[in-house]
């Protein structure tokens, strides 16, 4: 169908009713074979170049015009149709315009993992254009980028096989800054030094990127570097010294700092940080070389490492630390993790074998980001690249050093401007730094005996060093099997047994030396007789190796490769054998072992060399690894995902004779011909490919598919090479197959003809380069990180991406290529892909995996709860209502459960594997598992008709893979896991950070380690998800559950508006009055009324609190409310409870009763507003106290009750509900039974309220009895008001916590005597497409001179929901005179404690004790040691209070005469943005002195803070030791709170600073300010 239309144009409408809405408003009748769902096509008849897809998505009749199209006005401005123009409209194939990878970005929300997958399934089907906004369940997002066949389009349409990435502009980066020793070198030209060029270059490009794009990301920016000093002894080192000094496998100690800049920070201008850098750049070397240096102690000599020798891996995983917390302290407008690695290097490191394991393995699983970007030039060589530390070379000869190419982490190399001149200009820039110059004089005397040494002088003793012909080496091991053992299984070598020389002399006199080319191969060992061959998935090291892990190899395996042998005769021809033979490639991570000088010839290699030179030479059997990324880039014309920042650049002039020498005698054709095709386009496309394949293959046609052509059928695609100048390398393994083709016919015995045709397609299914997240891009030395094109007459102009990668021709006379780094990733990181496409194959399966499985029944698992609960319903007539239904949710179905046990999947970290078909033969008939020892458990499972869905899903993360089978109505869930498990590596790590605004860097320690996968209980978490969390199955931290935790604090304080607008000091907050305090009460229980979804009007509540009359003049409502008084009061205690009832039942003058509202009763009240009201309307009541005791009356004549309808169920005070009991339902005593709602507490929010009993200043500062807990009326008797005790949960099985004949109720059973827990309706609109709960941890009380904690914490929610959700809970918050804020979950955590930041540590502000000593004698001379320490204790309080803090919690125990839990001694600011934390440091006479030890060991968290703060300035101090009871505060920032949090009433950054500032001017006692408070307080003391 195509039609000539007229083009009209429209505004999109925001009434869902109107037709104006859609994209595409079309007369059907113009189109009668277009129907909703299709797909459309509309271009200009002129312009045929821009086309625009739409799908049509109505018909409404409203549209009546015919013979016109009318489209969206922004649609039509993007693609430059214009309207009142005739245009094309035809109907396309949606499967002819799907799009093969399509970029997704969103910005200010979280989504996790599962989300995507959601979102993905949302938009399947559906015609996707450039810039087109899509929402779905509240989840935002807009198509970034699309390719389709290689190639950038516009638009088009989304299929089940389209990948989809998710770009995040408001991510957590964390940009590292390397200064090595190479930072205060020039560079290349001579212009920069290196950290000129990563701050004046790099950095400033990054942040006006970010700008442009509008990016906003949570940064951090850490200078780090390795100091290294001339000592041979730790006993060289001063005593404060030796506390973080380390020695390497070299015998070098050294030390690693981390200077922290900035810290979470999200600016829109980094101006300001620039500066800043560049100030600590200039500084930072003297600094750190002489941070030890002291008067009267020597310290050793230090200088910086290079940055090969930096500490590279370690800083990677103080990241990784931080972001595998990912789900604590979850805020809801951050998606995303990056690290970002700056070095003056070229990209190589000398690391530790087993830390590089360690990082390997957590920054695959945990999906997390690593872009290293270097200053240096690109080498020759692949990059990055790992040299592994030789830890044996003391002992043993190594053969050669042990590389390793790391591929989960994306590199490039920037390059400066004036770089980018000299590259337009034409001017040769080396790529390859020359080293120092080295003299004669500077070598050690060993070294210059050798260099005198005589090669022509025998030396006959076996005890002196022997010579080493290194060439011979490596052609024995390298040594090709003979022609007769090229069968699987069965190869062996035939080494020569000529006598090896022992000398030089005797070396020149047996052979010449050997020729290297460049095409040099590097085969590897073979295999040896006897030797097992297990499933290269998994690789088990043998019990002969050495026990040393030097020699054990981490890698994952290997695949055998066809290569050319070269001939006995190699070092003096070129290869001339025609025979091909099966060498095995064994892994990266493996090296090669020690050797004894002895028995050097002798020995057998046991780990392959790596060349870094040319590591596309040895290729590796395929993992799940390797595949994780792979999704995340786009595919070149010929199937290979690619790297579109990594090109392949050559030498147009490069001879065909240069290349002949390159290639083998069999390579010549190859290479005339690829020099042909260098002249095509700069990707060789499919049908020339395809051509050539068929000229140089049999007619058997086995070898037909080209490199890198796959059929549909399989789910994972092979290698491919997608440069014009790998196509040398590409035809040559063509004409290999070829060639191996037509041996094949000529040796029909031989089994080597499964890998030809069909069998070498499917060789490079599996096979991976060792480069490249990808495995699938060739390295070369021609190959450039980064394409930025710019004009060649314009080189000043910025750079401008004005072409499409791929696409560019590298030929063109217009643009010069010049190099950058990879922006996409750096401004929008992506996250990990949803998908993969790798399975083991079945003989993996069988061999390296164990197989367990159990089945879920959704209808079994919960008509146990059911049938109970309708135990209860028999108590109620009608049997079930709308009350009931509120309280017992609908079940998950059988599709609901499965699609949400996905889910939880991908949160985790799994990824749903594409393409993998599910088994041929019936479910009904599947076995549990494909090993043996699990046929017999099928038995076992329950029959089942299998009526009802059928789908099958496979997912794995690692070496773990799932399968999720739906049945009928039934689940089965199987669980592959590695036979032999990983061990789990831990790496202890000791460092100094310096944080801002501390002044010295403080002594810390870290642990790295691996986390053991298999070791997540999904069984449990899968009931969890079948129950809804409403059973037996609750959170547990284990689960990695999402956290959040808000503060509700009071606003409006006029001292923060003070030091805002300038006020020099900062202790100027006053303690609230008794009328402020009470209008918190009244504002706090409105706030609970939204929590729980009360909708109440003004009129309804009539709250007659005295403290909310603040007018002078009364109003006509208060003078209603005085005449109404007068008449309650001949209401008294004495009377009649009936006629109390009566009064408070009164519609004018009695109780405010709430709405009625599904789930409680009528007549219902909340217990504050009950006390408040006797209060001012019974003569008796006078306060609060009495007020409870006139209700418990009440309640204990059966007149009210609580509203769960408990008996048991005391009166309390605060936002408990009640309700008045009716006479007709009245119970009778023997009637008064279990029979009550024991699901109430977890639908409804309840909170004790502390009573404001006196004014702040009519009672003295404190006595020597009480507490500042008591002293602030924060303190609960537990003995007393227990609310447990008073609600009736520890009554035993009648309580709330079980009920007789059920399970146990979880928010009651988790409920603590300080927090409670309730369910929270987390999508009452229904806007999600799925069923989603939460629950939240919260004060059981509260008081209004302490803050107020929420925690959600949450598995099956949506976090755009959530965010609107607690948008919602900030915005009521703020009319009840409070703000909402989020808060960390520990303000205080050390930076050595678990799943805390290793750079993150509280401040230590240290209180000038000493000052307020008077006469000579110390503090507190006059009292004994309990009254030293609370007065102390009074005294920090005082202070903190002045400076608006308040406690984070009220205080709740027996006693607090002698002792405060850690949470108590915590204080939140006000204005929320900072913490303090009040030691209750002892003060003695003789401190207490200790030794600083790095030892790990079980402390409590104040003695772990204690040793915290004695570590602050240990490398200042003038003694061996330092004290440990240094009295002072722990300062700590609320990194949560970003500016959609922040207001008037919170302040800023500056204001922040203020109060740090003064705080310590004030603790150091200037301008006597601390000593003349401390007048004063002992003054008021006196009083």
């Amino acid at each position: 169908m195509e039609k000539t239309l007229n083009l009209r144009v429209h505004k999109r409408s925001f009434n869902e009713n109107s037709n104006l809405n859609e994209e595409i408003l079309i007369n059907q009748k113009d189109v009668p074979d277009v129907i909703i769902g299709d797909v459309v096509e509309i271009y200009h008849i002129e312009d045929e170049e821009s086309r625009l897809l739409l799908q049509v998505t109505s018909l409404s009749d409203e549209f009546q015009q015919k013979g016109t199209v009318s489209i969206e006005q922004s649609i039509a401005n993007t693609f430059q149709l214009r309207a009142y123009k005739d245009v094309i409209v035809k109907k396309v194939d949606p499967k002819g315009v799907a799009l093969d990878l399509v970029e997704m970005l969103f910005k200010d929300q979280y989504f996790s993992r599962s989300d995507f997958w959601r979102m993905r399934n949302g938009i399947i089907g559906t015609c996707v254009y450039l810039n087109k906004k899509i929402e779905h369940a509240e989840m935002r997002q807009q198509v970034m980028e699309m390719w389709s066949k290689g190639e950038r389009v516009m638009c088009g349409t989304i299929t089940e096989e389209t990948r989809i990435v998710y770009r995040s502009s408001t991510a957590v980066v964390q940009i590292f800054i390397q200064m090595s020793s190479e930072m205060w070198d020039f560079d290349i030209l001579g212009e920069d030094l290196y950290f000129e060029k990563a701050l004046n270059g790099f950095l400033t490009d990054l942040f006006a990127k970010w700008k442009e794009q509008n990016c906003q990301h949570d940064v951090t920016i850490v200078l780090f570097s390795r100091t290294f000093y001339k000592a041979q002894s730790l006993d060289e080192f001063p005593e404060y010294m030796r506390d973080c000094i380390v020695c390497d496998y070299k015998g070098r100690y050294y030390q690693d700092f981390y200077r922290i800049v900035v810290q979470n920070e999200r600016y829109d201008d980094w101006t300001s940080t620039m500066i800043l850098l560049r100030k600590l750049c200039n500084s930072y070397k003297d600094k750190i070389l002489n941070y030890h240096k002291q008067k009267g102690h020597k310290a050793p000599a230090a200088y910086n490492s290079t940055a090969a020798q930096g500490n590279f891996l370690e800083t990677l995983n103080m990241s990784l630390n931080l972001f595998e917390g990912y789900y604590i302290d979850r805020n809801f407008d951050r998606t995303g993790k990056v690290a970002v690695v700056i070095t003056p290097g070229a990209g190589v490191f000398e690391v530790d074998r087993e830390l590089a394991n360690i990082t390997k393995q957590r920054t695959i699983d945990c999906g997390i980001g690593s872009d290293l970007v270097c200053m240096g030039e690109q080498p020759l060589h692949a990059a990055p690249l790992f040299k592994f530390h030789n830890k044996l070379a003391k002992t043993s000869l190594e053969v050669g050093d042990d590389y390793n190419i790391p591929h989960w982490m994306n590199h490039s190399f920037y390059i400066s401007k004036s770089q980018i001149k000299a590259r337009l200009q034409g001017s040769f820039i080396p790529r390859i730094k020359p080293p120092p110059e080295f003299n004669e004089t500077q070598r050690r005397p060993s070294e210059r005996k050798l260099l005198a040494h005589s090669p022509n002088k025998q030396i006959q003793d076996e005890n002196n060093i022997p010579f080493v012909d290194y060439d011979e080496y490596d052609a024995q091991i390298w040594k090709l099997p003979t022609p007769n053992s090229t069968r699987f299984g069965s190869l062996k070598f035939s080494y020569q047994t000529r006598r090896q020389p022992q000398t030089m002399a005797e070396a020149k006199q047996i052979k010449k030396p050997r020729k290297r080319n460049v095409s040099d191969d590097y085969p590897s060992m073979a295999v040896e007789k006897g030797e097992r061959r297990g499933s290269p998935a998994i690789n088990i090291p043998t019990l002969s190796r050495s026990s040393s892990s030097e020699d054990i190899s981490s890698s994952v395996g290997c695949y055998p490769i066809i290569k050319k042998p070269s001939s006995k005769e190699s070092n003096e021809s070129a290869e001339t054998d025609d025979s091909f033979f099966m060498r095995r490639i064994v892994g990266s991570a493996e090296s090669p072992v020690g050797y004894s000088r002895k028995h050097i010839h002798q020995a057998k290699s046991r780990r392959a060399l790596i060349n870094p030179f040319a590591p596309s030479r040895m290729q590796f059997k395929m993992t799940s690894n390797r595949r994780r990324w792979v999704h995340a880039f786009p595919t070149d014309p010929q199937g290979a995902a690619v790297q579109t920042h990594h090109y392949h650049m050559y030498n147009k002039r490069e001879s065909s004779a240069t290349l002949e020498k390159k290639l083998s005698r069999d390579s010549l054709k190859m290479s005339q011909l690829s020099m042909d095709m260098k002249t095509q386009s700069s990707f060789s496309n499919f049908d020339s490919t395809e051509k050539f394949s068929e000229k140089f293959s049999e007619p058997s046609s086995l070898n037909r598919i080209p490199s890198g052509l796959v059929s549909e059928d399989k789910f994972y695609v092979g290698s491919v090479d997608s440069s014009p100048t790998s196509s040398v390398q590409n035809l040559e393994r063509l004409f290999q197959g070829s060639s191996l083709t037509s041996t094949l016919q000529h040796n029909s015995a031989s089994d080597l003809g499964s890998l030809g045709g069909r069998g070498m397609k499917k060789a490079r299914e599996n096979r991976s380069y060792l480069w490249g997240p990808t495995g699938e891009q060739e390295w070369s030395p021609d190959m450039t990180t980064g394409q930025d094109w710019f004009p060649a007459h314009g080189c000043q102009t910025d750079s401008c991406l004005v072409k499409p990668i791929l696409t560019a021709d590298i030929h063109s006379q217009n643009f010069c290529a010049g190099i950058s780094v990879d922006w996409k990733s750096l401004t929008m990181p992506a996250s990990l892909p949803i998908t993969t496409d790798y399975f083991p194959d079945k003989r993996s399966l069988e061999n390296d995996y164990t197989v367990s499985q159990y089945t879920l029944i959704p209808e079994d698992v919960n008509s146990e709860f059911y049938s109970r609960w309708s135990l209860y319903q028999s108590f109620h007539s009608p049997p079930v209502t709308e009350d009931d239904k509120f309280y017992r949710r609908q079940p998950l179905s059988v599709t609901e459960l499965f699609r949400e046990l996905i889910s939880q999947r991908l949160a985790q970290g799994f990824q749903i594997i594409t393409k993998k078909k599910p088994p041929k033969q019936p479910l009904d008939t599947m076995s549990v598992g494909a090993s043996p020892q699990f046929q017999h458990t099928s038995s076992l499972i329950r029959a089942r008709p299998r009526s009802g869905p059928q789908e099958e899903i496979y997912l794995s993360i690692g070496l773990i893979f799932h399968k999720l089978t739906l049945s009928g109505q039934t689940i089965q869930v199987t669980q592959y896991r590695p036979r032999h498990e990983q061990r789990q590596l831990k790496y202890l790590y000791h460092y100094r950070f310096q944080v801002p605004d501390s002044p010295s860097y403080d002594v810390s320690t870290s642990q790295f380690k691996n986390e053991k996968l298999e070791n997540y209980n999904w069984n449990y978490l899968d009931q969890y998800i079948c129950t809804r969390g409403e059973g037996d199955y609750g959170l547990l931290d284990p689960l990695k559950y999402w956290r959040s935790r808000f503060f509700l604090l009071p606003c409006n304080n006029p001292a923060t508006r003070k030091i805002i607008e300038g006020n020099d000091r900062c202790d100027i907050y006053q303690t609230r009055s008794k009328q402020e305090l009470q209008q918190l009460i009244s504002g706090f229980v409105r706030f609970l009324e939204t929590l729980n979804k009360m909708r109440r009007t003004a009129q309804t509540r009539r709250q007659k609190h005295s403290g909310d009359n603040v007018s002078s003049t009364p109003t006509s409502d208060q003078q209603t409310s005085q005449a109404s008084q007068k008449e309650a009061v001949l209401l008294s205690v004495t009377m009649a409870s009936s006629k109390l009832i009566e009064a408070m039942k009164d519609p004018q003058t009695g109780l405010s009763m709430l709405p009625r509202q599904t789930g409680l009763p009528e007549s219902c009240f909340i217990a504050e507003e009950a006390v408040d009201w006797c209060i001012q309307n019974i003569q008796e009541v006078k306060d609060v106290t009495s007020g409870i005791g006139l209700m418990q009356r009440l309640q204990d004549e059966h007149y009210i009750c609580h509203s769960s309808g408990n008996p048991q169920h005391k009166f309390i005070h605060g936002f408990y509900l009640y309700n008045i009991v009716s006479p007709k339902d009245k119970p009778k005593s023997d009637m008064y039974g279990p029979s009550y709602n024991y699901l109430f507490q977890n639908e409804w929010c309840e909170v004790s309220i502390l009573p404001v009993v006196r004014e702040r200043a009519e009672v003295p500062l404190f006595t020597m009895d009480e507490s500042p807990c008591q002293v602030s009326e924060l303190w609960v008797n537990q003995l007393i008001n227990d609310w447990r005790v008073l609600s009736g949960i520890d009554t035993g099985a009648q309580g709330w916590g079980q009920q007789s004949g059920s399970r146990v109720n979880l928010c009651a059973m988790k409920a603590t005597l300080t927090h409670k827990y309730v369910q929270v309706d987390v999508d009452g609109n229904n806007k999600s497409d799925r069923p989603e709960w939460a629950s939240a941890r919260y004060h059981a009380y509260y008081s209004p001179n302490a803050a107020f904690e929420l925690q959600l914490q949450w598995m099956v929610a949506t976090g755009p929901i959530l965010q609107d959700l607690v948008t919602t809970w900030g915005r009521k918050a703020q009319a009840c005179g409070f703000h909402l804020l989020p808060v960390p979950g520990d303000p205080f955590a050390l930076p050595s404690a678990p799943d805390s930041d290793p750079l993150r540590g509280p401040i230590f502000v240290p209180l000038d004790i000493a000052s307020l000593s008077q006469g000579g004698k110390p503090v507190f001379h006059d009292l004994d040691q309990v009254a030293k320490s609370k007065k102390l204790l009074h005294f920090q309080d005082e202070i903190i209070k002045r400076y608006g803090f308040m406690p984070i919690n009220v205080c709740v125990s027996e006693t607090h005469r002698h002792y405060m839990s850690d949470e108590q001694q915590q204080y939140v600011h006000c204005t929320g943005g900072m913490f303090i934390l009040m030691e209750s440091s002892q003060v003695t006479s003789s401190p207490k002195v200790i030794k600083i030890s790095s030892r790990v060991s079980k402390k409590s968290a104040g003695e772990l803070r204690k040793d915290y703060i004695a570590r602050q300035n240990s490398n200042t101090s003038n003694t061996e030791v330092v004290t440990q009871n240094k009295v002072g505060f722990l300062w700590s920032w609320n990194f949560m709170s970003s500016k959609r949090w922040r207001s008037p009433n919170t302040g800023d950054e500056i204001f922040q600073d203020r109060m740090l500032a003064d705080f310590r001017q004030f603790c150091a006692n200037e301008n006597n300010r601390l000593k003349e408070f401390w007048n004063d307080f002992n003054l008021m003391f006196a009083l």
